[in-house]
């Protein structure tokens, strides 16, 4: 279920008494190059850059800093009102490698393009071949 709101706010929450709890929020800015989907969307997110913020907890129980991730959430954007989308971080990893894989069709193919790979590695493994 997706809720559209218009402001965000962070909401603390009392641990029991005697415990305490750490939180922190990072934000990062993630910029796609094409058109996007990612699971839980409705329909296919345009490029552009998005921000998409992550909290984690502080577990108190080691004898080292660690921090766990609780939340990931992305920012869209539509209109004048602002989507905070629950999404899995390693599916966002995903997609964009996937867009920075996808070449543009508008610029020639350079000598490390997917395409020049492929058609390299192609054109090599039919020279290997020895005929008995």
């Amino acid at each position: 279920m997706v809720r559209r709101v218009k402001a965000f706010r962070a909401v603390a929450v009392r641990p029991k008494k005697g415990t305490k709890m750490a939180t922190r929020m990072t934000s990062q800015t993630v910029t796609f190059q094409r058109p996007f989907l990612l699971a839980g969307f409705s329909q296919v997110q345009p490029a552009g850059s998005y921000t998409v913020e992550t909290e984690e907890e502080q577990i108190d129980s080691l004898s080292f800093s660690a921090w766990k991730r609780t939340m990931t959430i992305i920012h869209l954007k539509t209109g004048v009102t602002t989507e905070y989308q629950p999404i899995d971080p390693g599916e966002l990893q995903e997609a964009l490698l996937r867009d920075e894989a996808q070449e543009d069709p508008a610029t020639p193919p350079g000598p490390d393009s997917a395409a020049v790979r492929h058609n390299r590695a192609r054109a090599s493994r039919f020279v290997r071949r020895k005929k008995f």
